[in-house]
């Protein structure tokens, strides 16, 4: 029954297909087709857009040199007036690193800071390619 089965459906594919006729696109199908591809290919995808206005970004940075400009009028530059003569000069680091003197590392951890700092500078120049090929990290 399989058999016959087969032999109607493809009497039947065989009949439609017949009374069909074959649709040939219109004569400018390829132009309109190229016509709407330049149309998309030319539209923006992402346009950035600064978090701040720019009017804004100006006002700050007006507010920000007018007070510079104002402390330098009012107190100065000598190191004898004003704020800067509280301020003590000294260049000693070695308290700073004090905390460290009496720590160990073991060998696993000193591998695993360094493989994972290899493995970070890895990634920056295959990020880059990444991005310049593709244009996002989508």
């Amino acid at each position: 029954m399989d058999e016959q089965q087969n032999k109607e459906l493809e009497a039947f594919i065989d009949k439609v297909m017949g009374e069909t006729s074959l649709e040939s696109p219109s004569p400018d199908f390829t132009e309109k087709l190229m016509a709407k591809i330049e149309t998309q290919s030319q539209k923006q995808v992402f346009v950035a857009h600064p978090l701040l206005p720019k009017k804004l970004l100006t006002f700050l940075f007006l507010a920000f040199v007018a007070g510079f400009i104002y402390l330098l009028m009012t107190y100065g530059l000598d190191s004898s007036q004003g704020w800067f003569k509280n301020i003590q000069w000294n260049y000693d680091f070695s308290k700073t690193w004090s905390w460290m003197e009496g720590y160990t590392a073991s060998k696993a951890t000193l591998y695993a800071v360094l493989l994972f700092g290899v493995l970070f500078f890895v990634q920056i120049p295959w990020l880059k390619r990444y991005l310049d090929q593709h244009g996002t990290l989508g």
